[in-house]
């Protein structure tokens, strides 16, 4: 074999870094056609909006089928692939990492997802939530703890309690945002004010409803009751008129009953007896179950850890399973769209 001059060998290697670049650009190209754009598709069977690549589910998206199931999660062309859950119409779900379109349980798992019922709830304190990758820790038998951060097993979100407003002054900077990603991902959510016992009842219901797109599906309304002890022992009658007052206009535009947050003790001390006993009742207390009578959410941790935020967040249980859930959202929450109504804006 004759050796090759060395003009020869420049011009080869010429020619091969040339179809290296070609190569490159190739790859780089079809890389960028790989790169999902968000669209719709639709087929007899389903209906899915979401990354879309080369005609095929990619990335994360939400599949609504004719039988009633919707899957919400990520895609990898065509196939569930990564976190996503699906809800069955019957009120069953499976959740976890996908593989290739099938959920495998992990080894050890006790529990099927949707018998507890797990959710959260956020204000500006969580920052940016990736609400794509939300899930929480669990122990083999599905429990949810604050010490159970490091669980090998996952449970779903599924529903969601956010800060709207507080007094007339206050919108938590994150609402909107937290509000619409949880709607997009298919939480159940549900929005929340924070009474201020230095303003009239009414202008902080008008300020939440301004404030507060609430729609059909959705949880009802919430009044966060959290006066100070030495306030509240003061101005006990007054507050608690102001508060019997928000809630009742509140109820009369939204057309539901609102749940009243507050603690355990609070509840016991304050407001059992005093007119709030036909209220639901969303109740933080550590360590034990609450004994308030018409109980349905339960805070039992404000020191969580959720994948998809990254700093301690308050974790519920509600009482009851996922198609409880459901029921009850349909029962007592909004059945309708009220019209938006808007207030003068406060500096």
């Amino acid at each position: 074999m004759k050796k090759l001059s060395h003009i020869s060998v420049r011009l080869l290697a010429s020619v091969m870094l040339l179809a290296a670049t070609a190569l490159g650009t190739a790859v780089l190209t079809s890389a960028k056609r790989s790169t999902p754009r968000q669209g719709e598709l639709r087929t007899a069977t389903y209906t899915y909006t979401g990354g879309v690549t080369d005609g095929k589910q990619n990335g994360y998206g939400v599949c609504r089928y004719t039988n009633g199931n919707t899957y919400y999660g990520y895609w990898n062309m065509g196939y569930k692939e990564g976190l996503g859950r699906l809800e069955f119409a019957d009120g069953t779900i499976d959740f976890g990492r996908w593989n290739h379109g099938t959920l495998a349980k992990k080894k050890g798992q006790k529990f099927n997802s949707g018998i507890k019922v797990y959710g959260i709830d956020v204000a500006k304190y969580q920052k940016t939530i990736d609400w794509e990758n939300l899930s929480l820790r669990a122990s083999a038998d599905g429990t949810v703890s604050s010490t159970a951060k490091n669980g090998s097993y996952l449970q779903p979100v599924l529903f969601a309690l956010i800060k709207s407003t507080e007094g007339t002054t206050i919108r938590d900077p994150q609402f909107e945002r937290n509000f619409s990603e949880a709607k997009r991902c298919g939480i159940i959510r549900g929005a929340y004010h924070f009474l201020n016992s230095h303003v009239p009842a009414e202008a902080q219901a008008k300020y939440f409803i301004a404030n507060t797109p609430l729609e059909a599906g959705d949880l009802p309304p919430v009044l966060d009751l959290e006066i100070p002890k030495k306030v509240m022992k003061r101005d006990h009658k007054k507050i608690v008129s102001m508060a019997l007052e928000w809630l009742r206009y509140v109820e009369r535009h939204y057309g539901v009953k609102p749940i009243v947050y507050t603690y355990e003790s609070y509840y016991k001390d304050y407001l059992h007896g005093h007119g709030f006993d036909n209220y639901d009742f969303w109740i933080a207390r550590y360590g034990k179950q609450p004994s308030a009578r018409h109980w349905e959410i339960w805070q039992f941790t404000d020191k969580g850890n959720a994948t998809g935020i990254n700093h301690a967040v308050d974790i519920d249980l509600f009482r009851g399973n996922f198609h409880d859930l459901r029921q009850y959202v349909k029962q007592k929450g909004l059945t309708r769209t009220p019209p938006r109504h808007t207030v003068k804006r406060q500096k």
